[in-house]
């Protein structure tokens, strides 16, 4: 038998500096069996980063062919696609290529695996069309996250600003810091 997802909480008030975004709420992660901690903490980042009305949570490690997070328009298409930790841009393509319109994001922390989807999409076999310039890959600091993965309390309570290309963050009275690269894949 399979075990079930583990709940986890956080109350999060966000401050996006410069999409002049303020927020607070509270959100319900999922979590899988077999998704580590970081994965987590790549999945709450990326839901402060890409924060807008509707961004959900979508079925994750659950569900290979889903997002780790989405947003869908009253007409169910999709209108963002986030993918945390990996990606292959074999996916990513499809993403764009069945979903006009479609902002799509690969967050990692992982150095190495964010090169490997670079590297990947600029080989020209892989490339289709204009699929590339709807897409931006993002490497938040894995010191960051590395040391926000340490806490494994099922309710966490964090305070987020993003100003720039920098994440401020307190969970539960320590504050932490690091910086986010992000990377469009335009076409060359």
């Amino acid at each position: 038998m399979a075990l079930p997802s583990v709940r986890m909480d956080f109350v999060i008030a966000l401050s996006h500096v410069d999409r002049g975004l303020e927020a607070s709420e509270k959100v319900a992660v999922a979590r899988h069996p077999s998704e580590s901690a970081e994965h987590v903490v790549l999945r709450v980042i990326s839901h402060c980063l890409f924060h807008e009305d509707g961004l959900a949570f979508g079925p994750g490690l659950a569900d290979a062919d889903g997002a780790d997070l989405w947003t869908r328009d009253p007409a169910g298409r999709t209108t963002t696609w986030v993918e945390c930790g990996t990606a292959a841009f074999d996916k990513l393509k499809k993403v764009v290529q069945h979903n006009p319109g479609v902002a799509v994001h690969a967050v990692f922390s992982d150095a190495r695996r964010r090169d490997e989807l670079l590297e990947t999409a600029r080989d020209p076999a892989a490339r289709a069309g204009k699929v590339a310039s709807s897409i931006e890959v993002w490497k938040v600091d894995p010191a960051l996250v590395a040391a926000l993965a340490e806490n494994q309390e099922r309710r966490q309570k964090w305070s987020v600003t993003i100003v720039g290309d920098h994440l401020y963050i307190e969970v539960d009275g320590v504050s932490r810091d690091g910086a986010v690269e992000r990377t469009p894949l335009a076409a060359d």
